[in-house]
């Protein structure tokens, strides 16, 4: 596995022949492909290619992966086989909210958009 101090500025499409973890965040608008896992803070790139993803936010045109693990992904396509999102939103000691979602045959799926109601929520604080 290839250490990165800092942030990885991505300046041309970049392939690794090895996992990848960097102490910061990943950053360009190219392609990064890595032949193993990526682990990094932030990662915003055109697309991303990687056999397992870890990160705290992917901010990504396109995503191709075997896996990805992360607190938020924002992005607009995403390939992949699993896909486990977290986000916690703290409303008390103890609230978050968690999110599973599965995508094994994206073609087949309609499109869905769901806008959350938080004006109950408001009124009660």
């Amino acid at each position: 596995m290839k250490t990165i101090k800092g942030d990885l500025i991505l300046e041309k499409n970049t392939t690794f022949e090895e996992s990848i973890k960097v102490e910061g965040d990943i950053k360009g608008y190219f392609d990064l492909k890595v032949n193993g896992n990526i682990n990094a803070w932030n990662i915003n790139a055109l697309n991303i290619n990687a056999w397992d993803i870890t990160a705290l936010n992917i901010n990504a045109w396109d995503i191709n992966a075997w896996d990805i693990t992360a607190l938020n992904i924002n992005a607009w396509d995403i390939n992949a086989w699993d896909i486990i999102c977290e986000k916690r939103i703290k409303k008390s000691k103890t609230s978050k909210t968690i999110c599973r979602v599965f995508v094994t045959d994206k073609s087949k799926l309609g499109r869905k958009e769901q806008i959350e109601d938080t004006s109950k929520e408001k009124e009660k604080e």
